[in-house]
This record gives C-alpha cells, structure tokens and sequence, in this order.
C-alpha cells in the first residue's frame, strides 16, 4: 500500500473535523514547499527594481497636474 493509501485510509477514519484539519495540514505542506521559491523570486524581483535607472521624484503637484490633464482629455 502506498504512502497516499495509508493518508487517505486514515483520513478516512477521522470525524469531520480533523479531516478538515488534516486537510488544511497537507494544504500548509504545499505551500511551505513552494514558499523558497517564491521567496527567491521576489529577491530576484527586488534586485532588478533597484537596479533601475533612478527616476526624478514626482510630486503630489505633479500627480494632481496628470490626472486632471487625463480628465480633461489630454
């Protein structure tokens, strides 16, 4: 009997609830697996992001100029 087999038979046995439990378990080891990976790329991400060429600082005069001008169609 496989290792699956033997999860699911025993899941089988448990009240509701803990097959619930049980579930939310093997949901949180998916995750934890994938969880380094994820990680790494928003390092990758990060460093690219700041890497970037600096751009001049926008001001709220300068955001407020921008959407009005979208507003009035320009």
């Amino acid at each position: 009997m496989s290792t699956v087999d033997l999860i699911c038979e025993k899941a089988r046995a448990l009240p509701d609830s803990l097959q619930s439990e049980a579930l939310s378990f093997v949901e949180y080891l998916s995750r934890r697996r994938t969880a380094p990976n994820e990680a790494a790329e928003w390092q990758r991400l990060s460093r690219q992001t700041q890497a970037l060429p600096a751009v001049e600082r926008i001001t709220d005069a300068d955001i407020a100029a921008e959407i009005a001008a979208y507003r009035g169609g320009k």
